[in-house]
């Protein structure tokens, strides 16, 4: 292994080189991004009398009516989604992802949103629902599907940006923590003892005053029925209807799927099936659900409500009820009947809120069972196999109106399902109009790409997911800052462009074309970090453009972040044909001076990699690798493959210590079939240093082909029960 010590910093340094559809298809379609807000989507699933799926349907087969009157089928297409389980590389049981991600295959999976509805979920159902959320993922996530994970209560610390990695959700999921208020039944039952110990009513006097009432009408005499919540609880109901509007506004501009919303929650203590059928518009509920409905209508978003109460339904709130019933016998026997009832019917109408929300967008409410998991396989089958019919609507009024859509097949004996309907925009409350531009805020913090990048890749860049079109791959890799300000880190960038799929227009014996590059991170609290754009003006002899037809372009540039949780977005424009496309890359970006000690990320480099032409080399690498830092993790037997990384001891002042380091390939049985070890020295009689390059080449050779987990770590002596500063990424080994 060579040793280097970095007395230079690996800091940032920018070169800017010169100056309406019809689908009949299997398979699912790629998903397209558009901007068309008055377009409808409906996702339709067509069944026999024994529930067979009918797959065979055409265009010509549907009628779509709206109010009763006949719409024009614009768009039309078969789904039909494969479930791709993961092939996953597992090292002690533990899953071990690649750091490299791409955009080279379209897009063919389900697109989900875990909603937890942690403002509307009991704190003692919080291991519940994180059990039967991370069962979703784990059993029945497909490795070409892609899942998003957000809170009703706005939490960024703990949301996911749409990922295909499990691991990533899981750990999203893993920070739930139920909120909800205490039931309103346990609330006024509280009140009414309190009025009663107020006014003095002993218990012989409680039990003459109800003598001639009706059962169950002591509480709501005595206390009027009054919730000192009752204001919270509609500003947490408004504010998870919100979530579910802003999900909906979101996903309007990705057509071609269909996209499940799985709304872990105990619903809401209001009568929706009442109020979706009103007309008036004057209350903020009644707006936001009809706003939720339609977004969701019109973004072909369909809510799959999961209730983690299952069979045991009210158990630990009618533990609080004979709590409270316990302070007064007589009286408490009698509230204590008054507020189970009450519990009854909360519980009836936050359940009806589930069902209102899954009916009224095509999904399905699981509530009053145990197993989540049944419910969990129908959602798959149901964003696996149907129709997408789209239509624009007519003009309507802002009203606020619900809209009936029937959907209806020609061919007799058959039954569809489909969402019932919309609500049309009704003017808005100030209370609205102020969300709303709360939510624009909101909107414009995370959009990236501003100044001079194209409005095209910027609608690319800011749209909910990544889109091929342009393929490339991108692999991520942070360093210290030496001589900066140490606050921010030095991310070393990897981008390697497929040049075989990038076109080079010939003109005066010149292969040209001119790519605009525009990136940027989304951090923790949501907000887009300054962007970096540059623009390449490619003019290739003939030799070269051969060159980069089989071997492709490569970009190592980087960016600063300072430490926390980033999504890193890569977005790419060539000008010859207009073709786009971006990665989506998730980071962890370490304090490197927090532990006592930490690596770097890991940059690889090989010689079947160094065909590829370099079109922006980073610098600060220059003399770490014998080539340009690669995102390619397929390699030759006949390569040595090249791995550096830095290792950072935030202790060498304090004492003298020995560093262990090493550097292994693992098969997929376990097997170790390469390893190299070294120990370092710090402080003492030794030259002290924070910071030291770590390079080992590794002969390829003798590995026979197949993929290997790459593992570099460090750990100082002596410590005991030290956890050792370790990086990890997958390599493919190929050729006789």
């Amino acid at each position: 292994m060579k040793l280097r010590l970095v007395g230079a910093s690996l800091g940032v340094v920018w070169l800017l080189p010169a100056t309406g559809m019809e689908t009949r298809a299997q398979n699912a379609p790629a998903v397209t991004f558009q901007t068309e807000i008055t377009y409808v989507d409906l996702d339709v699933t067509v069944t026999d009398q024994q529930g067979r799926l009918i797959g065979d349907l055409v265009k010509e087969d549907f009628e779509i009516f709206e109010d009763g009157k006949p719409q024009k089928v614009e768009m039309f297409s078969y789904v039909e989604i494969q479930t791709e389980r993961p092939d996953r590389f597992l090292v002690s049981n533990r899953p071990v992802a690649s750091d490299v991600r791409s955009n080279r295959r379209a897009f063919d999976g389900r697109v989900y949103l875990i909603v937890l509805d942690d403002l509307d979920i009991s704190p003692i159902r919080t291991a519940t629902v994180k059990r039967s959320a991370r069962e979703f993922v784990e059993r029945h996530f497909g490795a070409n599907d892609m899942a998003a994970v957000v809170y009703t209560s706005g939490r960024t610390d703990a949301s996911q940006e749409f990922t295909s990695d499990p691991g990533l959700l899981v750990a999203a999921i893993d920070k739930f923590v139920g909120r909800r208020l205490r039931s309103a039944a346990v609330e006024v039952l509280e009140m009414h003892y309190f009025r009663q110990m107020k006014e003095g009513v002993g218990a012989d006097e409680a039990v003459q005053d109800t003598g001639n009432r009706k059962p169950g009408s002591g509480i709501s005499d005595s206390a009027a029925g009054f919730d000192i919540r009752d204001s919270e609880r509609e500003q947490r109901t408004m504010a998870m209807l919100d979530t579910l509007r802003n999900l909906g506004e979101l996903m309007s501009s990705v057509r071609g799927r269909r996209k499940a919303v799985l709304l872990f929650s105990e619903g809401v203590e209001m009568p929706m099936s009442e109020l979706l059928g009103s007309v008036h518009t004057g209350t903020d509920v009644v707006g936001g659900i009809k706003d939720a409905i339609t977004a969701a209508a019109r973004s072909n978003v369909s809510f799959f409500t999961l209730d983690p109460r299952g069979l045991t339904g009210l158990i630990m709130e009618n533990m609080d009820v004979s709590g409270s019933a316990s302070q007064e016998t007589t009286v408490g026997a009698f509230g204590s009947l008054n507020a189970q009832q009450a519990l009854l019917t909360e519980m009836r109408v936050s359940q009806d809120s589930l069902r209102v929300l899954s009916e009224e967008t095509g999904g399905f409410a699981a509530v009053n069972t145990n197993d989540l998991g049944s419910a969990f396989g129908r959602i798959v089958d149901a964003s696996s196999r149907y129709y997408v019919l789209g239509y624009y609507p007519p003009a309507h009024p802002q009203d606020g109106r619900f809209h009936k859509i029937d959907v209806r097949v020609k061919r007799p004996g058959l039954n569809v399902s489909a969402r019932k309907g919309y609500a049309s925009p009704h003017s808005r409350t100030a209370r609205e109009r102020k969300r709303d531009e709360e939510a624009r805020r909101l909107r414009d913090m995370k959009r990236g790409g501003a100044g001079t990048t194209s409005a095209e890749l910027r609608d690319v860049l800011n749209a909910p997911m990544q889109q091929g079109g342009l393929a490339f791959s991108l692999q991520a890799a942070p360093f210290r800052d030496l001589q900066g300000s140490q606050r921010e880190a030095s991310v070393a960038l990897a981008i390697e462009f497929d040049g075989d799929r990038f076109p080079f227009p010939e003109k005066d014996g010149l292969f040209a074309n001119r790519l605009e590059l525009t990136f940027f991170g989304i951090g923790g609290d949501g907000r887009a970090q300054r962007t970096t754009r540059s623009e390449f003006n490619l003019n290739l002899r003939p030799d070269t453009y051969r060159r980069v037809k089989a071997n492709g372009l490569r970009l190592n540039p980087r960016i600063s972040l300072a430490p926390g949780r980033y999504q890193v977005r890569v977005g790419a424009r060539e000008s010859a044909t207009g073709s786009i496309g971006s990665v989506f890359y998730d980071l962890q970006v370490p304090d490197f001076q927090k532990e006592p000690l930490t690596l770097s990320g890991l940059l690889l480099t090989a010689p079947s990699a160094g065909g590829a032409m370099t079109a922006l080399a980073d610098p600060a690498a220059v003399n770490l690798l014998p080539g340009p830092a690669t995102s390619r993790r397929g390699f030759l037997r006949s390569d040595t493959l090249t791995v550096f990384a830095e290792l950072y001891d935030n202790q060498s002042q304090k004492q003298a210590r020995q560093i262990d380091t090493s550097v292994t390939l693992l098969s997929e049985d376990g097997q170790e079939v390469f390893s190299a070890r070294d120990v370092l020295t710090n402080g003492g009689s030794a030259k002290s240093w924070s910071a030291f390059g770590l390079t080992r080449d590794i002969s390829l050779k003798d590995i026979q082909p197949g993929r290997y987990l790459l593992r570099v770590e460090a750990a100082p002596r002596g410590t005991k029960d030290a956890t050792p500063a370790a990086r990890e990424t997958l390599i493919t080994v190929s050729g006789p």
